[in-house]
């Protein structure tokens, strides 16, 4: 079951179309509570943010945060990598232990942003996942 909640200026059909065909590829049994929150994110130098909004154990309940200037294609590969980060947590291989990060139950507090695993297995399948997606529209 998927709970979305989908706020701010988006253009919502693409954006509920995108994150229901990711859930029903990858996570089909799970209960998940998904806020895609469009906003302005300029300022923080970033197309995307994902969050998780309850636990660091078995996280259900997750905010994606995207900018709202995005152009279709944009918008869709920036979601899918933020999904992909959805399903890293559900799947355990990326998870916050009393406010450190850990990749594959490695800690990974300190490693600068390009050199974050979670974030070179995301931009890998964000190409793959987009062409599935749009596979899957044809």
């Amino acid at each position: 079951m998927l709970y979305l909640d989908i706020t701010g200026k988006a253009p919502r059909r693409r954006c509920k179309k995108v994150v229901q065909w990711f859930k029903d590829q990858h996570m089909p049994y799970h209960h998940l509570d998904i806020t895609v929150a469009h906003r302005g994110l300029k300022r923080e130098h970033a197309l995307g943010f994902c969050t998780v909004m309850d636990c660091d154990y078995r996280p259900r309940d997750f905010l994606i945060e995207m900018e709202t200037t995005l152009g279709e294609e944009q918008y869709i590969t920036v979601l899918l990598h933020e999904l992909w980060h959805v399903w890293q947590h559900v799947n355990g291989s990326l998870r916050d232990k009393r406010g450190v990060r850990h990749w594959k139950n490695i800690d990974s507090d300190y490693l600068s942003y390009q050199d974050q695993p979670w974030e070179h297995e995301a931009e890998k399948m964000e190409k793959i996942l987009y062409n599935e997606y749009i596979e899957y529209l044809t």
